[in-house]
Formats: structure tokens, sequence, C-alpha cells
């Protein structure tokens, strides 16, 4: 059996990157099954997806030793859960969900052989005395944590084919580094690094002796097309640019199904792939929808009746009941959609709330209100 697998939490953001990858996915009829990773509290209300089958796992976006919030533990995670609770048998192409195919993928592993992306940028050196690994310095703290730090890495990265019997052997080391890293190693601005996983991924698969064919899968957008020929996948990680460098996409900023503009050229093929399927997806939702913006004041429609059920709050419109969940977040934007504020201010009261960066919340502000609005629990004044 073929799997492509992606891990997400229940975030809106994650929504329509999810969808996109699905779209991708059918489009170019890729071989084998489409499987979601949710980490959620609330099981009984996945999201729902035409041909992706959702799996509710624990959530990890929070460590629960250290408290150190990255959302990305829930990959390691919720793969460790689906692989020794449902027991699939195969080949698993992992992506991340920021990623569409623009080809099929029809290589397959057996176990002990996976194949992984080249990473572009990571250039490991001999492994020796103060170069665990062959990465540096920077990561002498793994002599405290690892047996033999003289195995060398394979510099790959997602995407990655690789057996579900490999994926059992090393998905509980690999979430184990991943905090290990996001505790000890940190960036430029003295931050944990946001690749934490990555590192960890090779570095468990080094010591339980997986040796990966490198090869052409995935581009990120950041990448020159000549360092990753003919690659399938599209990691769209980084923002789309033009011939003259202005961004024509960057995932934080986009809010679904807003239009894009299909009169400027982008920098590379990739980029005018990406833009195709993204077209496409937008008008398979039946086509693009004016997104918010940072002055549009959002209020709520009539005849939204409200629900609660423990830290959850349900929106129900009783006349061809349409309905919606909301979590936590969700909650505190829905409650100030009240036409008194616009978007800009919605996002600033609760950077003040919660004491967390405007730009950081906007893009969940953004979708979460486009979404309301999308099946009209909102209007725009």
């Amino acid at each position: 059996m073929f799997y492509t697998v992606f891990s997400t939490n229940d975030n809106p953001f994650m929504q329509w990157q999810s969808e996109l990858l699905e779209y991708s996915w059918k489009q170019v009829d890729q071989d084998g099954a489409l499987i979601r990773l949710v980490a959620t509290d609330t099981p009984d209300r996945l999201p729902t997806h035409q041909h992706a089958k959702c799996v509710a796992t624990t959530p990890w976006d929070v460590h629960p030793q250290t408290g150190d919030h990255y959302p990305i533990y829930n990959k390691p995670a919720s793969l460790l859960e689906w692989l020794y609770r449902d027991q699939p048998e195969g080949t698993v192409l992992l992506l991340d969900p920021d990623c569409v195919f623009r080809k099929p993928i029809d290589q397959r592993v057996v176990p002990g052989h996976p194949i992984g992306q080249w990473w572009v940028e990571l250039k490991p050196s001999k492994p020796g005395p103060g170069n665990p690994f062959g990465l540096g310095a920077k990561f002498a703290f793994l002599d405290d944590y690892c047996a033999n730090t003289e195995l060398p890495v394979d510099p790959v990265m997602i995407p990655n084919l690789i057996h579900t019997r490999d994926l059992r052997r090393i998905c509980a080391r690999w979430l184990e580094l991943t905090g290990i890293v996001r505790d000890h190693y940190r960036d430029a601005e003295g931050q944990p690094i946001r690749e934490s996983d990555m590192f960890a991924y090779i570095i468990a698969c080094a010591e339980y002796g997986l040796v990966h064919e490198a090869g052409s899968l995935g581009i990120c957008t950041n990448w020159d097309p000549v360092d990753v020929p003919d690659a399938p996948v599209i990691h769209y990680c980084q923002s789309i640019l033009s011939e003259d460098g202005a961004v024509l996409f960057n995932k934080y900023q986009y809010a679904p199904w807003s239009a894009v503009d299909s009169d400027i050229t982008p920098q590379h093929d990739y980029g005018a792939d990406f833009m195709k399927i993204l077209e496409g997806q937008i008008m398979r939702a039946g086509g693009a929808v004016k997104p918010a913006g940072m002055k549009t004041q959002p209020l709520w429609a009539d005849g939204i009746m409200e629900g609660r059920l423990l830290d959850d709050l349900l929106l129900e419109r009783s006349s061809d009941k349409a309905s919606l969940w909301l979590n936590a977040s969700g909650i505190a934007i829905w409650e100030l959609c009240d036409g008194s504020r616009n978007v800009e201010q919605i996002g600033a009261a609760l950077s003040e709330e919660f004491d967390v960066e405007p730009d950081m919340l906007m893009p969940d502000v953004l979708s979460t209100i486009d979404r309301l609005r999308g099946i009209g629990f909102l209007s725009f004044k």
C-alpha cells in the first residue's frame, strides 16, 4: 500500500492548506491513500475532506515536560500513534501541509532503503570530536544524549519516501530528539530553530542505520530549480516571487480562497505551476472570495444560535442547519465581530489580551473571519 501522509492540528490555518494539497493530489491522480493526521482535543469533530482520510491523534502542540510550544511535535507524535494503532503497511510519502503535487510520485521503497529530498542548504562534514554527526560545534550538546555521535547523517528533508516498518523504528526517537534540539540549539536571534524536527529526523535515522537515497522529490520555493530538477512536489514554505522579485504569494498572508494575480509572471517555473494549482482550487471552491481587508468591519449575521460544550462553541443557523464549531481562539475572534471594530482592531485587541505579537495572530484572525463569512455567519460593514 502507498500512503501520502501529512500532519496538522485543527487550526483553521491548516485547513485551507490541507484542501489545496488534497486538490493537487487528486488532480495528478496520485496512487494510494491520502492521510491527514489531525492532532485534536475533539476527535468527534474532525475536519471534512472529499478525498483525504482524517485520523484523530493526541495533541502535541506543547511538549508535556518542557512546556515548549512547537506544533511540529505533532508530526512524529501523530505518526507514531497512527503507525501503532492502525498498523499500516507499505510506503509512506511524508509531506508537510504546505505542499502540492504537480506530478505523481510512483516510486516505492522497501524496509531499510528510504529516499529523501536533498536538503540543499545543509552540507554536513565528516563527524568527529566536537562535530557530532558532522553538524558542527553548535550540536555539541548531542554528546550528552546520543551514544555514538560519529555517525554520518544524510542531508535530506521532506518529501521522504520511507517504509512503515522503518517509521515504527524511528518515530519515538525522532520525537525525543526534536525536544532535545529545541531545548539546546538556537538561531542567530537566540530562538529555538524552526527546523528542529528536520535535524531530529536525520539524526534518528543515522542512529538506526537508515541510509537515504537522495532524490529530486520536492522543491522549496526559495531554491534554484537547477538544484532540484523536475521535482513532482512544490513545498511553498517561502514566498512565491515575480520576475522582478516582488512577493506574489505568501502562505502567512493569504486568505482562502481569494483571487491571485495571473497577469504577473512568476520568477520560476515552479512558481507558475503553483499559481495554476491555486487557481484551480479557487475555481473548485466556487470562485474567488473577496478576503477580509484590515479595515473591514465584520458583523454577526442574524439568526445565528450559539451553544457551548466545555471550551468549544457551536454556531448554528436554523434555516439551513449550517453549523460550525469554534475552539478557544475562534471564540475569541467571534466575540469581537460585533461590527464596532475592523479586522486590524480585532487583531490588536487579541494581541493585548493574549500578549502575542499582532503579526503572529493575524493569519488566524483573517482565516477565521473569512471562513465564518464564507458560510454566511458574518457579513462585512
